[in-house]
């Protein structure tokens, strides 16, 4: 059975998570046959595998599961106990394939699941269509198709571990590129160099099938919010409608591994803390069910994530208020903050305004947890709200962190690497298109003052820069404000493979790994946001 196991477990998960995304869907959309038919053929495929395989106690949930929607197929009358049995089910199934996929075999606990089937099947009298259906399917069990037959498939499956070692031995070799394009300069051999130029086409080529075989949809992890929000309102009394778009956009397999935690925490909030219960919104004027909705959209080496809701709002000043409470800023620097600032501070690891801890929040960890995972992968966060009327977060990601293109830096006898995401731009001015302000270098980019901040004295590195007539800097946005760095030398940009980084290195703030240049040198990637 072994050759199967992997391929079993890979492939029931797929079912389930279509079981779950179909029920939540019928439950919305009654009369989509085509929802009941899909549903009837997800249970079915777990039925069968389950069996193929050996594993009695997902093989008699799946039936009975199958025995429900074969009555929702003939005509059964939907009530919200049938959502709730699937949904369920698929939790049952869940936790048997989790267990098998642990070395288990599978045998559960389902006596409450299938005595709760039972019940509700004699309830409704649904008995003698399911009794048709359990003896057409033991005849089906007498001569069980082959495993080939039942997990032939028309795609290839790739071990995620495999595709990293591609992904691996393609940034080696683009670190390679860099080391011959560094030899070509020197050596001035014409035909080195168009080799050298043909090797870096057919090098780019292969980066681009790479990172097209990695790419994978969004939607791969926002399938399972709709039953999430589904859950948690019903359990706060909430009415909510949810909606999502552009979920087929595809990011690397390393973000959203890394990106469906913050998106958890953010939804959860929206619900918990955004969104009112059905009198508090009717007695604003507003629509007894709330809305909360994910749009995606990309744009060139960018994803941003909206996730907006109609709900209460945040307020600015009980969010500063709980901060100087907290003892996280004080009442002093508080009171300069504009309100883009003020609405960060709910990013604060421990900040919480909840008045009570429930199992959905309070603890005041959520933001802090969306805040350093967005960080970590280059992206950026912006919080944008009205009170009374809604809030939402805007997410910028990256298409990948794992290959990317940087501002390579000089300070003093360090090189240092910049994602170019986190850089507005590039300058060189002359000295005397400065001034000072209060003992602060600024200068006026579109009618802006910019301040300056020597990159050297603010990472406590000797500058080997002399007395010189220009001023070379990169502009940056922080916190919403556009800031100014001055370095040594622009280097330019360049293509690396982020390599990262083992303990303790790891755990140093601001350093998103490092990368091997041409050359040997070993440079480091900073993350300014965390820095400042």
């Amino acid at each position: 059975m072994s050759p199967y196991h992997d391929l079993f477990i890979s492939e029931t998960r797929e079912h389930l998570q279509q079981l779950s995304v179909l029920t939540i869907a019928l439950e919305a959309d009654h009369e989509d046959k085509a929802t009941i038919d899909a549903l009837f053929r997800s249970v079915h495929s777990v039925k069968g595998m389950a069996a193929s395989m050996g594993f009695d106690a997902a093989t008699e949930v799946a039936h009975k599961l199958e025995d429900l929607m074969d009555s929702v197929r003939k005509g059964f009358e939907f009530d919200a106990e049938l959502f709730d049995l699937l949904l369920a089910g698929e939790s049952t199934l869940s936790k048997i394939v989790d267990d098998i996929a642990n070395g288990g075999g599978g045998n559960l606990d389902t006596d409450d699941i299938l005595d709760r089937i039972s019940a509700y099947q004699t309830k409704t009298s649904a008995g003698n269509a399911s009794q048709e259906m359990i003896e057409s399917t033991q005849e089906e069990q007498s001569a069980p198709a082959s495993r080939e037959d039942q997990f032939h498939q028309q795609t290839v499956k790739i071990k995620t571990a495999v595709l990293d070692r591609f992904l691996n031995t393609t940034g080696e070799l683009i670190t390679v590129k860099h080391r011959l394009s560094l030899i070509a300069r020197n050596s001035r051999n014409h035909d080195f160099s168009d080799a050298l130029l043909s090797l870096d086409k057919h090098l780019r080529d292969l980066h681009d099938q790479v990172m097209g075989i990695r790419l994978m949809p969004l939607s791969v992890i926002t399938e399972r919010f709709p039953r999430m929000i589904r859950d948690i309102a019903r359990s706060s009394g909430k009415e909510i409608t949810f909606s999502i778009k552009g979920a087929e956009i595809e990011l690397d397999r390393s973000i959203l591994d890394l990106i469906g935690d913050p998106l958890s925490h953010l939804l959860r909030n929206s619900v918990d803390h955004g969104i009112e219960t059905p009198q508090e919104r009717v007695a604003n004027g507003k629509p007894a069910s709330g809305r909360i909705s994910i749009s995606v959209s990309r744009e060139k080496d960018q994803v941003e994530i909206r996730i907006e809701d109609d709900g209460r709002g945040m307020n600015h000043d009980k969010i500063v208020a709980a901060a100087v409470a907290k003892g996280f800023i004080s009442k002093d620097k508080a009171a300069v903050l504009s309100d883009d600032e003020k609405l960060l501070l709910i990013c604060h690891p421990g900040f919480s305004t909840a008045e009570k801890i429930t199992d959905i929040s309070g603890r005041g960890v959520g933001m802090d947890v969306v805040r350093t995972a967005i960080q970590s992968m280059g992206g950026a966060l912006s919080i944008i709200t009205e009170s009374g009327a809604g809030s939402y977060f805007l997410l910028r990601l990256p298409l990948t962190i794992a290959i990317i293109n940087v501002l390579l830096v000089k300070v003093g006898s360090i090189t240092l690497a910049f994602p170019l995401t986190a850089v507005d731009r590039t300058m060189e001015l002359k000295c005397d298109e400065l001034a000072t302000v209060e003992e602060q270098r600024i200068f006026f980019l579109n009618d802006d003052a910019l301040p300056i901040t020597s990159l050297a004295q603010f990472l406590n590195i000797n500058s080997l820069a002399q007395q010189r007539e220009t001023v070379q800097l990169f502009i940056t946005e922080i916190k919403g404000q556009k800031m100014a760095f001055e370095v040594d030398q622009l280097l330019g940009n360049q293509e690396i493979f982020v390599r990262p980084l083992p303990r303790p290195l790891s755990a140093l703030q601001g350093i998103n790994g490092a990368t091997v240049l041409g050359s040997g040198e070993v440079v480091f990637i900073l993350d300014i946001l965390t820095r400042f």
